[in-house]
């Protein structure tokens, strides 16, 4: 049993903090041509401060200039959560079309004395069988353009295995289309290919373009699902 420890500590990291190893050598002889801008429309929870949002970017950022790519961050509205779980921030989200200044969209999730009391709880079984049940942040897999983080946190196992920055940045991967993989190559792939979709002469002009994880190409707004309320 305790052979199997570091494995599964290695596994939470992984999942956690990374969408794979990075392999620099790869990347740096690959072209991922010129410097190209998306934008990222933010929702967020009244205990989120624009400092907040700002530093997170900064991180993200940061990330992304190895991909000669920047987001730039455009507050629509502060809200309050959805729903509890992650699954109903995305069903929400999933109910809003990107509008004409938004490429993404992403909603930045706060912490209530209901998210304290699940850290509690899931500290507990974490420590007691080593099943970590918190999720910190997710995209919808239709088109890869929706998503939310957990924005505020500092439970022991999140300060352990991440952060809010972290957690936005392998969120961040996930909205340029890569899936999760051991290593980086796919993913580095993933994000050249979307930015050679920049000039392919079907995408609207005035919208970013993804692909979805099995590669299927989305070129304008009209092609990202929006879902009623009742679906």
């Amino acid at each position: 049993m305790l052979k199997t420890i570091p494995y599964l500590l290695l596994l939470l990291v992984f999942q956690c903090t990374t969408i794979g190893f990075h392999e620099t050598k790869i990347r740096e002889g690959m072209s991922f041509g010129e410097p190209a801008s998306f934008r990222v429309c933010i929702l967020h929870e009244p205990n989120i401060t624009q400092e907040e949002i700002q530093n997170l970017f900064v991180a993200w950022n940061e990330e992304l200039s190895l991909y000669n790519l920047k987001a730039e961050v455009l507050v629509l509205e502060e809200m309050e959560r959805p729903g509890f779980w992650g699954t109903d921030i995305l069903s929400y989200l999933m109910t809003l079309p990107l509008t004409k200044e938004c490429d993404r969209l992403l909603y930045l999730k706060g912490r209530t004395w209901g998210d304290i009391a699940f850290e509690v709880l899931t500290l507990g079984i974490f420590v007691g069988v080593g099943l970590k049940l918190e999720v910190q942040g997710a995209v919808e897999g239709r088109s890869n353009t929706r998503g939310y983080i957990k924005a505020k946190y500092q439970s022991t196992i999140q300060i352990l295995f991440t952060s809010p920055k972290s957690t936005l940045i392998h969120e961040g991967y996930h909205l340029l289309g890569c899936g999760h993989q051991l290593f980086m190559k796919e993913c580095y792939e993933k994000i050249r290919d979307v930015k050679l979709l920049l000039t392919d002469p079907n995408r609207d002009p005035n919208f970013f373009p993804n692909m979805t994880t099995s590669g299927k190409k989305i070129l304008n707004r009209t092609q990202v699902p929006t879902y009623s309320q009742q679906n």
